[in-house]
């Protein structure tokens, strides 16, 4: 995948939809009557579910004009709206958050740890922090000394990213998102039916992949990926301890309170 955000219905949202949607889903648990802000709100869905789970006021955050022009044009209404501002400062969030949601951003960021001082001070005495990031035990091996992904700045350990959240506030809570047992055992089925059919009828098979001649995306050959779809139900968000009864771990979240810089008065 070369892209880190999608639209609902391109061409890649089968395939980044499910755990984006999952996080979301998790962060509705915490947003009934609450104001909640969303950082890196992207094309505006996930504010848009946390509107709809029951959210008093909900703002969306993104430092890309576009998207925040288009999450506005298509999710915008009564006590919910999208502002442009960069990610690290917010300098336009405005303070007295209940909840602030932040998910696949900080790893982005150049300065993740000024990110979560911030963080602390626009939270409200009882607020609360939702962060998820990738686990970089589940992602490919950094290349001199740097994430594979071009889009990441830091990958963490469980542990490490942990640790950097330890930092900031007293009450931290780590969960872990999986790829279900059943996902992970869909996407090697397909893995093996592709495999067959082309040890079986090579020459049928190289003709397939290149029918009908037109973009990729249209063939009948990646068409098979669809088996393998994920949903909702293939990214749960699970207790740490149980993340390996699940499935295979994929991405690190953190339920954060008490942020130590709000309390110290700094």
């Amino acid at each position: 995948m070369s892209v880190e955000r999608a639209l609902p219905g391109s061409a890649e949202w089968a395939e980044l939809a499910a755990p984006h949607l999952a996080r979301y889903e998790m962060a509705g648990e915490f947003a009934a009557g609450r104001r909640v802000l969303d950082v890196g709100a992207g094309a505006g869905y996930g504010a848009a579910m946390l509107r709809a789970a029951g959210a008093a006021v909900v703002r969306g955050i993104d430092a890309d004009p576009q998207a925040v022009a288009d999450a506005q044009r298509r999710y915008a209404g009564e006590r919910i709206d999208f502002a442009v501002d960069d990610c690290e400062v917010l300098s336009h969030a405005g303070e007295g958050w209940d909840v602030v949601a932040c998910f696949e951003v900080i790893e982005h960021l150049r300065h993740p740890e000024a990110f979560l001082a911030r963080i602390g001070r626009l939270l409200a005495a009882d607020g609360l922090l939702l962060v998820s990031t990738p686990d970089r035990d589940a992602s490919p091996p950094f290349v001199d000394g740097r994430p594979r992904n071009p889009f990441h700045e830091y990958e963490w350990t469980r542990e490490e990213f942990a640790a950097l959240l330890q930092k900031h506030f007293y009450d931290v809570e780590i969960r872990v998102q999986v790829a279900s047992t059943a996902a992970c055992s869909r996407a090697a089925a397909v893995r093996a039916l592709r495999e067959g059919l082309m040890v079986g009828s090579p020459l049928a098979t190289l003709v397939w992949r290149k029918w009908p001649f037109r973009r990729k995306g249209g063939r009948a050959w990646t068409l098979l990926e669809g088996l393998a779809a994920p949903g909702l139900g293939d990214y749960p968000i699970v207790p740490a301890a149980l993340a390996a009864v699940y499935g295979e771990p994929r991405f690190t979240v953190g339920i954060c309170r008490r942020p130590i810089l709000a309390e110290a008065g700094r």
